[in-house]
């Protein structure tokens, strides 16, 4: 049986929501609400906000304004030494169906111009490659001029560039982007923590259809 949703009620619906995120954390030694009074100690904005449990580690954050929401997502937040995950709200989510692509790196940019060593046009440059959280203490006293450096939340799903385009007024230029560390990611399963070759789920996908073969092979 079709169920046919009126348009107009679904719209007004979604813009409820328009300035929420969805953040992730580990629950298995970390209590909800316990997450929930970290995170109000560390926000400081200028409307309400609801924290809503979908689940797998996954929950709304309803927020008020816009912001807010640039606010919470343009930070670096911690909870009980654990990396605070954020992502746009979107419609249809289902936090059974995700998958951990995602992970914090630094990324340096090794012989950028000092002149460049601002704190927002170093953010701007690790926006092209991800979503930059923060310049490193070390990069903003530029206390050492072989690199600067940004923490950047990174697709390991989509290829991180080896270089970007800085744009200005000046002109144009290629800069490098290097990632000393780099987790390991499963391009089969999508998940961070082992590589393909590594997979235990396609050595057992693998294996069955080995199996499978031997079993519908029939002797001439």
């Amino acid at each position: 049986m079709a169920v046919q949703e009126d348009d107009e009620d679904l719209d007004e619906s979604i813009d409820e929501w328009k300035f929420s995120l969805i953040g992730r954390l580990d629950f298995v030694k970390l209590k909800f609400t316990t997450a929930e009074e970290e995170l109000r100690k560390q926000w400081i904005i200028k409307g309400k906000f609801k924290l809503i449990p979908l689940g797998k580690g996954f929950f709304v954050i309803k927020l008020e304004n816009e912001i807010d929401m640039k606010y919470i997502w343009n930070g670096y937040w911690m909870v009980n030494s654990q990396v605070f995950k954020l992502r746009l709200w979107e419609s249809n989510f289902n936090p059974t169906a995700q998958k951990s692509t995602t992970t914090f790196v630094w990324v340096n940019f090794l012989g950028l111009g000092i002149e460049y060593w601002k704190e927002k046009m170093l953010i701007s440059m690790g926006d092209a490659i991800g979503r930059a959280i923060k310049v490193g203490d070390t990069t903003l006293k530029r206390e050492v001029g072989y690199y600067a450096s940004v923490l950047v939340e990174v697709d390991l799903e989509i290829n991180v560039p080896h270089q970007i385009v800085v744009n200005s007024k000046y002109g144009s230029f290629e800069q490098e982007v290097q990632i000393p560390k780099l987790p390991k990611f499963c391009s089969h399963c999508k998940v961070v923590g082992h590589l393909v070759t590594e997979c235990r789920v396609l050595r057992k996908e693998d294996a069955q259809e080995v199996e499978e073969n031997d079993n519908n092979y029939v002797i001439p």
